[in-house]
């Protein structure tokens, strides 16, 4: 049988190695949310808007709508189709994370992807976010 005392100061090893990884995790969220917050302010939500303007130049009325720490580019004519994105403190690293609600007849798609692949948000820039949209949008263009 094992030694209590081996047991339990493994046991006290492990709360401490979790604390630690938690604190370490919450300073990482930290410090994305925040980056997070300049790529959408300086890159996303401008190119939501740019394409809401273009969309509807050509007779496809898209509206763009910024809750706090998101941005959601959805359609005039049926509110339930939309591309919306917000971070996902979920993940480890936090990443941008972009769901897709389609209304075909009375059911209700949804579906979620990265903006490009497993990309850090350091590295994601406006041409990623226009790539996703042209993706995204195919479906709504004919």
């Amino acid at each position: 049988m094992a030694d209590v005392a081996l047991v339990r100061k493994r046991v006290k090893s492990a709360i401490d190695q979790a604390r630690r990884d938690q604190a370490e995790r919450r300073e990482r969220v930290t410090e994305v949310t925040r980056a997070y917050e300049v790529f959408l302010n300086t890159a996303a939500i401008p190119v939501f808007r740019m394409f809401a303007n273009i969309l509807k130049a050509e007779a496809l009325n898209f509206e763009v709508m910024t809750p706090s720490g998101g941005v959601r580019l959805q359609s005039e004519r049926h509110r339930d189709d939309a591309i919306e994105m917000e971070l996902d403190t979920t993940a480890d690293p936090p990443q941008p994370l972009v769901t897709i609600t389609r209304v075909r007849g009375s059911r209700v798609v949804q579906s979620e992807r990265s903006i490009k692949g497993g990309n850090p948000l350091v590295q994601l820039t406006e041409d990623d976010v226009i790539e996703m949209l042209l993706e995204e949008l195919r479906p709504w263009l004919v």
